[in-house]
């Protein structure tokens, strides 16, 4: 399952055709126990690098805070140099996989439920 978080659409409706998407807001992720994160039972939690609550870095602490296993993948349209953002999340959060995609390579991740490339 991906976990969408924020309230800009998810890359497009191609998404929903490769995984189950579900939705949510920052304010709600925040509240997340650990154990009410793995009850939900997320592989793949996604958000923009911005969104307008919050940021890919705090984001990056809660799911830091809770233990997160899985893949945390940051939506940028475009980035001169993604890897900037990518080391400073490895930086804080080293247990962290993170990866920098745009909506088009996020929905090639999720097709072929292969590593980006790049990242």
């Amino acid at each position: 399952m991906l976990l969408a978080l924020g309230d800009d659409p998810v890359a497009d409706d191609r998404l929903n055709q490769v995984c189950r998407v579900t939705p949510m807001s920052c304010e709600a992720f925040f509240r997340m126990s650990r154990d009410a994160f793995d009850q939900t039972r997320v592989d793949l939690v996604t958000s923009s690098l911005f969104c307008a609550q919050t940021d890919c870095i705090e984001i990056g602490q809660h799911l830091n805070a809770i233990g997160f296993q899985g893949v945390y993948l940051v939506r940028a349209d475009t980035l001169p140099n993604p890897a900037v953002i990518r080391r400073e999340l490895k930086q804080l959060y080293p247990k962290l996989d993170c990866r920098i995609v745009t909506p088009e390579a996020l929905i090639s991740f999720m097709s072929s439920a292969q590593p980006v490339s790049g990242q």
